[in-house]
């Protein structure tokens, strides 16, 4: 409200636009007209203001809210592009904007351009956090395609990332693999799972579920059965169908307690009694249970804090 010329007026500004982003965005049944508003205030705060070193972080922002909320890639790609070739860009903004974009280029099915700027990012930032995200979705993107030899060599490297979560996540990557490759099987029905998993990305969610079908079709017995609820879990939650997601995690949990998904449906469904159905008593139970029983999942330290906060616990 002090105008242009105050020195946060372009701070303030984004940082409304971030909240009421925020504010649309976690809300769990948000309107297409919401939406709508939103974008047209970053369009006017962009054409205001332009893109510069000023307002970088904001427009890295938009094309995220873009490809994500309003399922226009090609708009978000074309934001991204235009900051990418920005000269007096940030590196470390330029960087995450060459992932995000590679994201999208991956979503829309352009599989090359999508290894080339992941690639560049790995390369500039070799020992950063960045250069290490870079080389997980990577490896990541080499086992949508069905290259699980180098996908997995890579997902070992980064058990040792600096980043915990990115070091998790490559770990629970190489397991799977491993588990579901053995030498003395095919790796069709992974091969099969990995494009059902790549069809979700692609945001193809009907295609997913009949590729999902055709493994339990083919392979009836494979070990790939609680990959398969799981996934299936997942596809419903993007939906917003709850009531079959928490269904199928509770699958998960009673039929596969042995197998590598359980403790995430746990936590999963922990979250979904916690913010959708509004359980806390039985979201703290459920946090209990995942740090009790699966004391060592990557889940564990969040699932005790959690748990901790909902009994009450000054922390």
């Amino acid at each position: 409200k002090k105008g242009k010329t105050n020195p946060h007026y372009v701070s303030a500004k984004s940082g409304v636009l971030k909240a009421k982003r925020k504010k649309v965005t976690t809300a769990i049944k948000y309107k297409a007209a919401d939406l709508d508003s939103l974008e047209l205030e970053y369009e006017s705060f962009l054409d205001e203001m332009g893109i510069n070193s000023q307002t970088e972080y904001l427009v890295k922002e938009y094309a995220d809210f873009l490809a994500l909320y309003k399922n226009d890639l090609n708009k978000a790609v074309e934001v991204l592009e235009n900051l990418i070739n920005l000269a007096s860009i940030n590196k470390y903004v330029r960087a995450k904007s060459k992932i995000s974009l590679a994201d999208y280029y991956l979503m829309m099915g352009e599989v090359w351009e999508s290894t080339l700027l992941y690639s560049q990012v790995e390369k500039t930032f070799k020992e950063e956090h960045l250069g290490e995200l870079a080389r997980f979705k990577n490896a990541m993107l080499s086992y949508y395609t069905g290259e699980f030899g180098w996908a997995q060599e890579q997902f070992e490297i980064l058990e040792s990332a600096t980043s915990r979560l990115i070091s998790n996540d490559a770990i629970d990557m190489s397991v799977f693999i491993m588990d579901n490759m053995g030498l003395d099987t095919t790796d069709v029905p992974l091969r099969m799972f990995a494009e059902s998993e790549l069809l979700a990305v692609q945001n193809r969610i009907d295609d997913s579920f009949n590729k999902l079908d055709s493994i339990n079709i083919i392979f009836p017995e494979h070990s790939l059965k609680d990959d398969i609820l799981y996934h299936q879990a997942e596809l419903h939650y993007k939906r917003k169908d709850f009531d079959k997601a928490k269904s199928l995690y509770e699958k998960v949990i009673a039929d596969h307690k042995e197998e590598i998904r359980a403790d995430n449906a746990l936590y999963k469904l922990a979250q979904m009694e916690e913010y959708i159905y509004e359980d806390l008593e039985k979201a703290k139970t459920l946090y209990e249970q995942l740090f009790i029983d699966f004391s060592n999942s990557s889940f564990a330290i969040d699932a005790r804090k959690k748990f901790r906060i909902l009994r009450g616990d000054d922390i």
